[in-house]
């Protein structure tokens, strides 16, 4: 921001332009389109369209397995956001590596909550911690 005189908004702008011409220059580049597809978790809020389809970038150039599922693991992660949350399921399924366990399991524990918080907000009941309301005196006649 400092050295091009601009605002937070311009440098991912600036940082997306400058990945573009690198990948231009080398497009098998795994790790420069992983670092493409990261700098979308800096925007808010977050261009969910662009970001997956940065990640399916990534994801056709991916060299072997062990990089396809932490691409999986971003598929989950951007679509857990978005509240896609069947979809989220469907990534994590597809995760073996251990490499990936912790943030499999993350992942997986705040998609049971968002599934839960779902649920409760989809009820008429009153949240469980919400006061009882006390009826208004009765006026006599």
């Amino acid at each position: 921001m400092e050295f091009y005189h601009i605002e937070e908004p311009e440098v991912f702008a600036k940082a997306l332009n400058l990945y573009s011409n690198a990948m231009r220059l080398d497009p098998d580049n795994f790790p420069l389109a992983s670092d493409v597809a990261q700098t979308y978790y800096g925007i808010q809020p977050i261009p969910i369209d662009q970001a997956l389809a940065s990640w399916t970038n990534a994801l056709h150039i991916a060299h072997d397995e062990v990089e396809r599922e932490g691409v999986q693991i971003h598929f989950a992660r951007i679509k857990l956001l978005a509240g896609r949350l069947a979809e989220v399921q469907a990534h994590l399924n597809t995760i073996t590596n251990d490499t990936y366990a912790d943030l499999k399991k993350k992942i997986g524990r705040n998609l049971h909550d968002r599934r839960r918080e779902g649920e409760t907000r989809g009820t008429n009941a009153p949240p469980i911690s919400a006061p009882p309301v006390a009826a208004p005196p009765a006026t006599p006649r």
